[in-house]
């Protein structure tokens, strides 16, 4: 009778110890998560709704725009956002590749976009954090044009 409660006790403990332990994260369910957080960010970007453009943003996140400083936290990311939106005319995104690993995930994708009378393309990297409520956001924001930048002109000195 004493083997038979060892025995037990070893299989209940055994299940619960295996129970307890956390699970890898599901690659797809994640991405489809963040994909429908991209979607709501694309209509956003097309009805200039700066409120909906930073909602996946966490409150300490950063957003590294190319030829400008860091932005870092909310209520600087949406009046970079703001300003940037002044000049846009059109802006589309599209992931290209994704993965996730515990609590943080990356999507790497390409823009399109105009600004002003400049049409630009580029890429971008995401950083996505699950949060405490098990919510995904952005904690890290980086996107640069593809483009050629523009031909620098040195002037003639005049020869003595």
């Amino acid at each position: 009778m004493s083997n038979l409660r060892i025995i037990q006790f070893c299989v209940v403990t055994l299940s619960v110890v295996l129970l307890s332990c956390k699970q890898p994260p599901n690659v797809e369910e994640i991405r489809k998560e963040v994909e429908e957080a991209d979607a709501q960010q694309i209509k956003a970007f097309a009805a200039k709704d700066i409120a909906g453009m930073t909602a996946n943003y966490a409150d300490d996140a950063t957003v590294l725009p190319q030829h400008s400083p860091m932005v870092t936290g909310q209520e600087n990311i949406e009046a970079s956002f703001k300003e940037m939106s002044s000049m846009m005319n059109e802006f589309n995104f599209s992931m290209t590749s994704f993965d996730a690993s515990g609590d943080l995930a990356y999507e790497i994708g390409t823009y399109i976009g105009v600004f002003g009378s400049v049409a630009d393309t580029g890429k971008y990297v995401t950083v996505w954090k699950r949060q405490d409520n098990g919510k995904w956001m952005i904690v890290a924001d980086i996107f640069n044009t593809s483009l050629a930048p523009p031909m620098l002109t040195v002037p003639e000195t005049k020869k003595k």
